[in-house]
């Protein structure tokens, strides 16, 4: 029996953030693992091909594709979303079915029997696939997003969900969610809990982490959160509970690693108008031996999210023995478990008292670690590649059948 053949199609521009950590851990899992009966090519755009093989090993390869070039249309397109109202007027002129991207044949020519759709970018093919779609935060927060980004979602998930032979989660609250929003069979969502990233690196040595605290120019204490600067990632709620804490006496520091947007400026005027700018510490993306080091100097993370896939902060937060404050929102109550002290997202008040709790009781911060240790039993780079790699099986085995 020939090999069957799966292609892991991550054409993302930017990975920098939870998507590409996860898909980091993903190829770490898959590189590990011991099935003489499977290949895992790995497509990514040409500039991403350096971030990601240093991960890859045994049955994993990468091959690149090349970065599309704007076609007229899309530049036609970026010069309308400047003017809002012909932005409402292009949306509405274009159909359905344009909104669908369709293979350019690359995975056919390959001779794949499956393709795995890592992320929310995905297209049309008769190849059989496994389509991704982290989370459907536009269900539950349509003002997050552009009207024109809106609709190209609302027609793209269900329809990329619709051609899958499965559709994967990372969580069993993500399951009820696509099963609610899309009414899909509950036998076509596979629950799989991923790992971290950070399963691929070594613990960083005390001599590395003094230097990531000089060159960072880290405080002496501080919380972290690291997330890429969008409104539901909810930094706004650290800031003000800051601004409350400093009303108290108490000056406390947070150090914020992730990809900046231009939703910085609003958090860096609110800081100002909370007179806590010189407590906050925006540090940019990191690099993963960085921020395991930032993991291994602060008090606890913070995890103040509105809405998230997974939350895999809060995972690398575990694997780092790290005290973890957590949002009550969506899906990480399920994710963390006992294993954090949970505030209302919109509660600057509880974010406040668990700030207090955690930096006060180096008992309540062991009692946190240890139990943050047991969660990981249940996600993990190996064991999400083992499941994986038996949907891999089955869909390749569906696919046989019906040729």
């Amino acid at each position: 029996m020939s090999k069957i053949k799966v292609a892991i199609d991550f054409r993302v521009d930017d990975p920098r953030q939870g998507i590409g950590s996860s898909l980091l851990a993903l190829a770490h899992g898959l590189s590990r693992i011991q099935n003489l009966d499977q290949e895992y090519i790995f497509l990514v755009y040409e500039h991403n091909l350096n971030w990601l093989t240093p991960h890859l090993s045994g049955p994993c390869s990468a091959m690149t594709v090349p970065t599309p070039i704007p076609k007229k249309v899309g530049r036609i397109r970026t010069q309308v979303r400047k003017l809002k109202f012909l932005q409402k007027l292009w949306s509405r002129s274009r159909s359905d079915e344009s909104l669908l991207p369709h293979s350019d044949g690359f995975i056919e020519t390959l001779g794949c029997d499956v393709v795995h759709f890592p992320s929310q970018s995905a297209y049309v093919t008769k190849v059989p696939s496994i389509y991704q779609p982290w989370d459907l935060q536009h269900c539950h927060y349509p003002e997050f997003f552009s009207d024109d980004d809106l609709r190209v979602r609302n027609v793209q998930y269900p329809a990329f969900c619709r051609q899958a032979r499965f559709v994967c989660i990372q969580t069993e609250w993500g399951k009820k969610d696509l099963i609610r929003e899309y009414g899909i069979d509950p036998d076509r969502i596979a629950v799989i809990r991923y790992g971290t990233a950070l399963e691929a690196y070594q613990p960083p040595l005390e001599v590395q982490t003094s230097r990531v605290r000089q060159e960072l120019s880290l405080p002496s204490q501080f919380f972290v959160y690291p997330a890429i600067t969008w409104p539901h990632k909810n930094h706004e709620l650290i800031l003000r509970s800051l601004g409350q804490l400093k009303t108290m006496g108490r000056l406390v520091h947070v150090v914020f690693t992730g990809v900046i947007t231009p939703y910085r400026e609003h958090l860096d005027a609110l800081a100002r108008e909370l007179g806590v700018y010189e407590q906050v510490h925006f540090l940019g993306f990191v690099t993963g031996d960085q921020i395991q080091s930032i993991y291994s100097l602060a008090t606890a993370m913070i995890f103040p999210s509105k809405f998230e896939g997974l939350g895999m902060p809060v995972l690398e937060s575990f694997r780092v023995k790290l005290p973890v404050l957590c949002s009550s929102a969506t899906l990480l109550p399920e994710v963390a478990g006992k294993a954090a002290l949970f505030f209302a997202p919109d509660s600057t008040d509880e974010l406040v008292s668990a700030m207090e709790r955690v930096q006060s009781s180096p008992e309540l911060r062991a009692e946190l670690v240890a139990e943050g240790l047991r969660i990981l039993e249940r996600y993990s780079a190996n064991n999400a590649a083992m499941e994986l790699s038996m949907l891999y099986e089955v869909v390749a085995g569906k696919a046989e059948g019906q040729t």
